[in-house]
């Protein structure tokens, strides 16, 4: 076997035990993340999963880049069989992506069934870290990448709807990290656009509570307007 070809066989060997890596670190994630006691620890699996896609990320970008470098051989040479099989990796690690992603959400999914309290109070969570494993797009596809930059693209026009502008908002440590991290990564453009962006997701599901409580303000202020009208007759 040349040495062209053992590189081949090496980066697909690492492109499987990366992947098989990380779905196991994924399934005892979920496992222990069962077994807390307690208030929910948002910021704690935000970080575990962080790791488990940072090292996905970091391997896959090593071997992106070797075989960049395979393709450039393979055209200098004029070698089909070593271009066919760079492609063939390529295509192996875009389709371990896409599992990957998919067993992602379905644990985190998994884990949001266990988590205590209303939807609407942990749904902004929920998006951020449901969002983590769309940055492995930076190593794959152009299809891939295209779903990010939609799914960003679409965050950044429901987040620039006109709006009344709010100051002062304070945030949890936690959150507030969770906010800096999107805007470094390039997500959203600035910490109000991330915030006016949760903000409204956390509206809109808590859409049909807020309706129950905006109909019990409307009673109220008809009453108070009665009871003025009563008064301001009283008083003729």
């Amino acid at each position: 076997m040349g040495e062209f070809e053992k590189d081949v066989e090496r980066l697909r060997a690492k492109i499987l035990d990366a992947y098989a890596e990380a779905i196991n670190e994924l399934k005892e994630l979920e496992e222990v993340v069962m077994k807390w006691r307690g208030p929910f620890r948002f910021g704690r699996l935000y970080h575990e999963l962080e790791d488990i896609v940072d090292d996905l990320e970091e391997d896959f970008v090593e071997v992106k880049r070797r075989l960049g470098e395979l393709r450039s051989e393979a055209e200098r040479r004029g070698d089909e069989s070593l271009r066919k099989a760079v492609e063939d990796l390529n295509k192996l690690m875009e389709d371990k992506v896409r599992e990957f992603n998919a067993k992602y959400e379905e644990v985190v999914r998994k884990i949001e069934e266990y988590i205590p309290g209303p939807r609407g109070r942990r749904a902004h969570h929920l998006e951020v870290i449901l969002a983590l494993p769309h940055r492995l797009a930076r190593v794959v596809t152009r299809e891939v990448g295209e779903t990010l930059r939609e799914a960003f693209e679409e965050a950044r026009r429901v987040a620039e709807v006109t709006s009344t502008v709010i100051s002062s908002i304070r945030l949890r440590e936690e959150d507030a990290m969770v906010v800096d991290e999107l805007v470094e990564a390039g997500v959203f453009k600035s910490r109000s656009e991330a915030v006016a962006f949760f903000v409204r997701r956390g509206i809109e599901a808590s859409r049909e509570w807020l309706e129950k409580v905006r109909e019990n303000i409307k009673r109220i202020r008809e009453l108070q307007e009665e009871v003025r009208r009563e008064l301001g007759e009283g008083r003729v």
